[in-house]
């Protein structure tokens, strides 16, 4: 059924205009969707002569039924009914397994495929249908047009170059893996479901790509390849980040409603990115103008949050804001987990389940807002701004020796960036851009014997991270791009260290300016080799060195299925923490940085990678085998002593995936040996030979479900230096061991999808479990005078949490 069609316009009428007429005639009234029937055109006609002829004449010509809700009203309802159908690839007759549909000028929704294919539900007849799927031509058609069809629907191939190769859904939907420079591309917009978290968490969804690793539990310390936190560039437009996050890195400080793009290098980094020897999270948030005033709506059991985009000049200006808070004065499980396991080995530890009580409160914050401004078609602006706040304060009290210590931290971290890009011509394109990035952390500790303080010991550490940067894109032709930029970067660091038992008064205050400078050369070869070769230069002042470090990138189509990827360079890094031997502690000075100078050397890294990946059928394989090596550590043992070595990785990341119709599985194992030189090659403290997860996601829309069960070698066991004629652990099991038990846990998640009838507003309900079955996993040894009763550090019990967001 369809609506009739005439040569001549003016023999068509406005379904609207056509109930105005039968108003006007036969006195009712009708109540209807005017959005989705109003602008409806039909014949005109005046045959019909009693208001029951003209209703059916209506039926004829649009699906719809009329509900008398009074003897003068009545109710105009389309009919909508499930829409069925499939869609393979018009060359091979593979199914297509993923489409973006857009239902009139709706929200645009992911859909995967049922055993009986595509299913649409509650769909008009007269609903136009926009189908997308990367990679193919788009599809516009009329619901009951492609509700006739009887063959399925073909979509032909669009041509893409290999250095536009994306391998789609490469984890889950929106995470995609880009052949062209090896790095994962992470789209938040359309973010499917993860195993233990359902609202989209950063350090989440990054840690769930092969390679990527945290080794103590804690979602921020990420570890890429036996890099060290500190040894990747983390960075938010453009304003870097020296933290790993909410509440000692158990959260990301980054909103994930805020966050449009996500880019993150295992590998050797582009010749634009400098500074850093591990990997690369850049993290994007949208520059484009809205068409109109959306919100959106967080909540979990930890956090809650909110975010506006409003349009204040049409096509032109456009203002973005978010915030999101821990509830003050409110505990929750997970939140206790990580209390747990922040506070484990420290003198919090026997509090620490008593998260925002009197004696023991934690808090913290994040607001992000950006302002856009389209200049012309050719030319925009946009200033960014972060602010990050964490703040602990706790008492511990023992009545019988009227002792009374006090803990006050506190992160207060800031950035801004303001950015220019335009575009002279079809080929060449440029930006300016200055970034400010500022994060003082203050750590605090004081005892009182009644009402005399006996101790006092306090640590602060600021860093001031300026930056120009100014860089140019020139398209020679369709298969040649280069690329060149200049960074002047400033850095101010102090470092205050006060202890009054020992007689401390310390200030150290350090400086240094960088002058950096890349090119790159990016070239197709007929489609079947890409290459991106580039020279990235630091000249770092305190020592007036120039250090050139080459990188080089080159992959290889054998056919639409298979690629061969290759990578190498080397890397320097001038701002950097020491090397300890125990995890980063939010009671220790390990989370504080410093420039390198005449104790401490520059760090040089080396990075080499082969691997070959595989799609096809729903079948994906991906392998790397690689390299890394970092020169110039600086270890700070307990004795405050200084070493100076070599880390060195040597691993291989296996990734296997399979689809059918609406359930995924994925297999991921790492193998890898990250060793120490300090005159004495043994494995660090952190070394985790075998990591293996297997993944199970199951679409069931409007339901989600994934769970990931987790097996990870065991680390070594590193005795810690014991004080003289203290021999409390020497009986210690363990202590004989060369490495600690093996680790596992189950973590798993589900969401449930909502609407209204017109799609103007959504919603998600999401509950997740990490360590299910509450595994009692032993990560290492505590290394700062650890208690006999109490001597393993533990990576997190049971959490649970539930979420829900909504937006419109």
């Amino acid at each position: 059924m369809g609506v009739a069609r005439a040569q001549d316009v003016e023999k068509n009428e406005k379904f609207a205009d056509r109930l105005e007429r039968l108003k006007e005639r036969f006195g009712v009234d009708f109540s209807y969707n005017y959005s989705v029937l109003g602008q409806i055109e039909i014949p005109k006609s005046s045959d019909c002569t009693t208001l029951e002829t003209c209703l059916k004449q209506l039926n004829e010509f649009i699906p719809i039924t009329f509900e008398a809700s009074s003897t003068s009203n009545y109710m105009v309802l389309p009919i909508r009914n499930d829409l069925k159908f499939t869609i393979i690839d018009a060359i091979t007759d593979e199914t297509i397994n993923g489409i973006n549909v857009q239902i009139n000028n709706g929200i645009e929704r992911y859909y995967y495929p049922k055993k009986e294919g595509y299913v649409l539900e509650n769909i008009f007849a007269l609903d136009s249908i926009h189908i997308h799927s990367p990679y193919y031509k788009s599809v516009h058609i009329k619901a009951s047009d492609l509700q006739q069809m009887k063959a399925p629907l073909k979509f032909e191939q669009e041509m893409i170059h290999l250095d536009e190769v994306e391998i789609i859904d490469y984890l889950t939907r929106g995470i995609d893996s880009k052949i062209s420079d090896n790095s994962i591309q992470v789209d938040m917009n359309s973010l499917g479901l993860l195993a233990g978290e359902t609202d989209g968490d950063i350090f989440n969804v990054i840690k769930n790509i092969p390679g990527v690793h945290s080794p103590s539990g804690k979602p921020g310390s990420l570890n890429f390849r036996g890099s060290t936190f500190d040894q990747s560039l983390i960075q938010i437009d453009d304003i870097p980040i020296y933290h790993n996050g909410h509440f000692f890195g158990a959260l990301s400080p980054y909103n994930p409603l805020f966050i449009d793009k996500i880019e993150i290098q295992r590998n050797t980094l582009s010749a634009k990115w400098g500074g850093r020897v591990g990997g690369l999270i850049n993290m994007t948030t949208s520059s484009i103008i809205a068409d109109s005033t959306s919100y959106a709506f967080q909540a979990n059991s930890v956090y809650a949050g909110a975010t506006i985009k409003i349009p204040v000049v049409k096509d032109k200006l456009a203002f973005y804001f978010a915030g999101r808070s821990n509830y003050p004065g409110i505990n929750s499980p997970k939140l206790t987990a990580f209390s747990n396991l922040n506070f484990q080995g420290s003198r919090l530890e026997v509090i620490a389940d008593d998260v925002n009580s009197e004696k023991f409160e934690v808090g913290f914050y994040d607001i992000n807002s950006k302002l856009i401004y389209d200049i012309n078609n050719n030319h925009k602006a946009t200033v960014s701004y972060i602010n990050i706040q964490n703040s602990l304060f706790a008492t511990l009290k023992d009545s019988d020796s009227k002792q009374e210590d006090f803990r006050d931290l506190d992160l207060d971290n800031w950035g801004v960036t303001a950015k220019w890009e335009g575009k002279f011509s079809e080929r060449f394109t440029a930006q300016a851009r200055f970034s400010k990035s500022s994060l003082t952390i203050d750590n605090t500790s004081e005892g009182f014997l009644e009402t005399e303080r006996n101790s006092f010991e306090k640590y602060t550490n600021t860093i001031d991270d300026t930056r120009f940067i100014v860089e140019a894109d020139f398209e020679v032709n369709t298969t040649t791009k280069l690329e060149t930029g200049y960074t002047l970067t400033d850095y101010e660091l102090g470092f205050d260290e006060r202890n009054d038992q020992n007689s401390v008064n310390n200030r150290r205050d350090q400086n240094a300016t960088v002058h950096s400078a890349f090119f790159s050369l990016n070239k197709n070869w007929g489609d079947k080799v890409t290459a991106n070769i580039g020279l990235h230069s630091d000249y770092y002042n305190p020592n007036q060195r120039l250090y050139a470090d080459p990188r080089i990138m080159v992959n290889f189509r054998s056919n639409e299925s298979l690629f061969f990827k290759t990578s190498a360079g080397r890397s320097h890094q001038f701002i950097q923490k020491k090397l300890r031997d125990d995890f980063d502690d939010f009671n220790n000075n390990s989370q504080f940085w410093f420039l390198p100078d005449r104790t401490t050397a520059v760090l040089e890294g080396y990075q080499a990678m082969v691997g070959v990946l595989y799609e096809k059928s729903g079948w994906l394989l991906d392998t790397e085998f690689y390299l890394r090596n970092t020169d110039k550590i600086t270890l700070q043992d307990n004795t405050e002593m200084l070493q100076t070595g070599e880390l060195k990785t040597l691993g291989v990341d296996l990734f296997i995936k399979k689809r059918w119709h609406n359930i995924e599985t994925m297999f991921s194992y790492s193998l890898s040996s990250i060793n120490t030189n300090y005159g004495e090659t043994s494995p660090v403290y952190f070394d985790q030979r075998h990591i293996l997860n297997f993944t199970g996601l199951w679409h069931l829309d409007p339901f989600n479900f994934a769970f990931t069960w987790g097996y990870f070698s065991g680390m070594p066991v590193v005795i810690p230096d014991f004080d003289e004629g203290n021999d409390s652990l020497a009986d210690l099991e363990l202590l004989n061991s060369e490495r600690f038990p093996n680790q596992h846990q189950l973590d798993i998640s589900a969401t449930y999808s909502f609407s209204n009838e017109a799609n103007t507003w959504k919603g998600i309900v999401g509950l997740s479990f990490i360590n299910l079955y509450n595994q009692d996993n032993i990560v290492n040894l505590f290394q700062n005078a650890p208690s006999p009763n109490s001597p393993y550090r533990k990576a997190i019990t049971f959490s649970p949490n539930v979420q829900l967001s909504v937006f419109f």
